[in-house]
């Protein structure tokens, strides 16, 4: 793995804290390149700035719109944004992996810039020349090669190898994003498509691992029968879950729990009782319908105003801790096959209504709450008790919500807490 090393400046600006510089070594996940990009000569220079001047003669509202659009933010974000709209269209079954290499590809990518940046200072095209205006996020690194325009040339492969109809949209997602980079004056033409190249180059490689990741296997066994046992038929996808091939973990069983109680009376009567008391619960509620450690991620990235390298490690890092989490969940689930509160007590009626149609041993939710904020407190340390409160919160609304046995919830969070750790040790190991 390629090692790269950069000083980078966190503003903490919604702490109200002074700028502090840390310096960070980062290495490729998975894949680096050996490519070499040559710089440009000063006469290549004045042809390419004379391309930008012509595109930034006419500049109406709309067009600034688009710029905002695609150049503010982080490079990932709006790809992101853009392969949860296309899953929501589409209506058959949706790869688990596709959000982890989509980062994962785009984090490799920008690593691989920064390889070129390092070593080559290279004044941006508004900086030679007062005639361009800049527009977007300008940074005080080397302009060579574009790191914006790798992630998209990231996602103009990896979107598309999940969601194969979607190819013509991100061809002209790809060619708008384009003319929107070239119209900021941060980055030469070359260095639009250099970026380019390397995050398709980077996407393909990562293509070729997720055609063997297991995320595509489909379950043709039979539901065990027995005790406490869950009863009913799985999707053909879901057990498969418990063999995906794990990112960081050494395997999918690294983290099996313990066997659960032999007698669920306890966590029964329990679960009981609250529901006597309680009509209904809004953490409930709160955690089964909204995206809460997206949108989480989303905003400290913005509020920490975390650099393009940063925020890509981040984001890298977050759903890979997803990915793994989801892993350990599952392989304790199909392991054991464990009874959900409705079904070990057919009378008592869940607030949330419908259970999940998987067993409940561990708790699933509350298994990757507890990996996500052990990642969000090592990215935002100065929120790291809020982080805690919240998979805490999670992992009670799994209770209140009746679709888990409080035992579920208890054991899953500190699985979680325990997978998060890990996959920081060894993201970049």
């Amino acid at each position: 793995m390629s090692t790269v090393k950069f000083i980078s400046l966190l503003l903490f600006l919604s702490l109200g804290s002074s700028a502090v510089a840390q310096q960070h070594d980062y290495k490729s996940f998975k894949f680096s390149l050996d490519e070499k990009f040559e710089v440009l000569s000063a006469q290549q220079e004045e042809k390419e700035i004379e391309l930008i001047i012509h595109a930034q003669r006419i500049l109406e509202d709309s067009i600034i719109q688009e710029i905002n659009y695609w150049n503010n933010s982080y490079p990932s974000y709006r790809w992101h944004q853009i392969l949860m709209e296309i899953g929501k269209e589409y209506k058959g079954h949706k790869n688990g992996g596709r959000v982890a290499i989509l980062h994962l590809a785009i984090y490799d990518a920008l690593v691989e810039v920064w390889k070129h940046k390092q070593f080559i200072k290279q004044a941006r095209p508004y900086q030679k020349d007062k005639r361009l205006v800049a527009y977007g996020k300008a940074t005080d690194y080397s302009s060579f090669i574009c790191e914006w325009s790798a992630a998209a040339g990231v996602a103009h492969q990896i979107i598309p190898y999940y969601f194969p109809e979607s190819k013509g949209k991100l061809d002209s997602l790809l060619i708008q994003f384009k003319s929107s980079r070239l119209k900021t004056a941060l980055q030469f033409p070359t260095d639009i498509q250099n970026g380019i190249t390397i995050g398709r180059t980077i996407a393909q490689k990562y293509i070729k691992y997720a055609e063997n990741d297991g995320t595509e296997a489909v379950w043709s066994a039979k539901v065990p029968e027995g005790i406490n046992l869950w009863s009913g038929t799985p999707s053909k996808w879901d057990p498969m879950k418990a063999k995906w091939k794990p990112l960081t973990l050494e395997s999918q069983k690294q983290f099996r729990p313990g066997p659960p109680p032999e007698n669920w009376e306890q966590d029964m009567e329990e679960l009981r009782e609250f529901n006597k008391n309680n009509a209904t619960s809004d953490i409930a509620w709160k955690w089964k319908s909204l995206p809460i450690w997206d949108e989480l991620l989303e905003r400290k990235i913005l509020e920490y105003n975390l650099e393009p390298f940063e925020s890509s490690y981040a984001t890298a890092l977050f759903h890979a801790a997803r990915f793994d989490a989801t892993i350990a969940a599952w392989d304790g689930k199909y392991h054991y096959w464990t009874i959900r509160p409705f079904q070990y007590d057919p009378e008592f009626k869940p607030i949330l209504v419908q259970t999940p149609n998987f067993p409940g041993y561990p708790a699933g939710h509350t298994t990757v709450a507890g990996a996500l904020a052990e990642v969000l407190a090592h990215l935002f340390p100065r929120d790291e008790s809020m982080f805690r409160n919240l998979a805490s919160e999670c992992s009670e609304s799994r209770f209140e919500g009746g679709v888990h046995f409080r035992t579920d919830n208890e054991i899953g969070l500190e699985m979680g807490r325990r997978v998060g750790e890990f996959v920081i040790e060894n993201f970049q190991d």
